[in-house]
């Protein structure tokens, strides 16, 4: 387990402030933030790298804010390597490892064998961190921090370390915390996200939660949501959410009917929000585009016109102009080629009141 409770600490004029958050003993926890939120500084603050100024660092439930880091049981890798020059590659990843076996097992898992004879000096910075890698893991810590691991690797290469990553961390019962710019990567390999900008945690939970239920516009434009929309929330007291019969104080257990005003737009949505002003986020792809009106049970559909496409692949995103708000929606390339959709057609643009988050 890694428990962070306020944690503060400086590295010349920038400081983390009172960053908290956990990740349990086996699970695998992402940072994610823009440039300079404070990542790398976090991760060294937990390694020891560097003395916290105030709050509790806990380590599998032991108080280690004060504990050296060569007692910690951990392991750090950083993104740029830093490996031993003097030594070869198979001298890096034997230097602390648990076995023999272990380095050899880690070096072969992570194809740095093949780079065993080589010269520090004359590895790429996709193969440093293939070496870093195999001799952090080599020690069998019991609490690994990754900072940025793959981001020298191509693609393909990307994707088969990443899964030997995640393979070891369950194999071997690994709490891990690693720094990612990578959405789609954090999705893929947490179970808890946290979201770090300016020194603070702004928000953590499953990355699910985080990037679905975002706590702030600002988090939702950061996180990528195509569609804020700022505007007034109004409870409708006297209506029940769709799925729900009867009177809604006695069964709607805290979920209300919701009615959002944004300009022109009105929609409808269930929650637990205040009236007054807010905002409404709808992630891209829980927008439908049709040529018609929906048949669906979406609670909400506009009107409009595409006024742009972009494709890249198989996704095509399409923006529709619905009375001066831009929505956009995220669709194969498939879908919207059968739509012919072009610039200036004619759509109906729809979504499900379930799909519109208010923060």
């Amino acid at each position: 387990m890694i428990e962070c409770r306020a944690l503060s600490a400086c590295h010349g004029s920038f400081c983390l402030n009172a960053v908290s958050f956990t990740v349990p003993t086996g699970q695998y926890g992402v940072v994610i933030g823009p440039a300079g939120s404070g990542k790398t500084t976090l991760l060294e603050t937990i390694a020891g790298v560097l003395p916290p100024s105030s709050g509790t660092l806990l380590l599998h439930g032991q108080d280690c804010t004060s504990v050296a880091p060569e007692h910690r049981a951990l392991g750090l890798v950083y993104q740029h390597g830093y490996l031993f020059p003097h030594l070869s590659v198979a001298e890096n990843i034997a230097y602390g490892a648990a076995s023999p076996e272990t380095a050899d097992e880690v070096a072969r898992r992570f194809g740095a064998d093949a780079l065993s004879q080589r010269p520090v000096r004359s590895l790429s910075g996709g193969e440093r961190q293939l070496v870093a890698l195999a001799r952090a893991f080599a020690r069998r810590p019991s609490v690994i921090l990754l900072d940025e691991p793959f981001s020298a690797l191509d693609p393909r290469r990307r994707t088969i370390v990443r899964r030997e990553v995640r393979a070891l961390h369950r194999g071997w019962g690994l709490t891990t915390l690693q720094v990612t710019h990578d959405f789609t990567e954090a999705g893929l390999l947490g179970d808890v996200a946290v979201l770090l900008d300016g020194g603070r945690a702004l928000q953590s939970g499953a990355p699910e939660d985080v990037f679905r239920r975002p706590a702030s516009p600002y988090i939702a434009e950061f996180l990528g949501a195509e569609n804020v929309l700022a505007g007034t929330v109004r409870v409708l007291d006297d209506v029940a959410p769709d799925w729900l019969e009867g009177v809604p104080a006695s069964v709607a257990h805290g979920y209300r009917a919701i009615e959002f005003t944004s300009g022109p737009l009105t929609l409808y949505t269930v929650g637990d929000f205040p009236a007054g002003a807010g905002y409404a986020v709808i992630r891209a792809e829980e927008i439908v585009l049709s040529l018609a009106a929906p048949s669906s049970s979406a609670r909400n559909w506009y009107r409009g016109t595409v006024a742009e496409l972009a494709t890249l692949g198989a996704l095509t995103r399409v923006t529709v102009d619905v009375n001066g708000v831009p929505l956009v929606a995220s669709l194969t390339t498939r879908s919207a080629k059968e739509l012919a959709l072009s610039a200036g057609a004619a759509v109906t643009a729809s979504f499900k009141a379930m799909a519109v988050h208010l923060c």
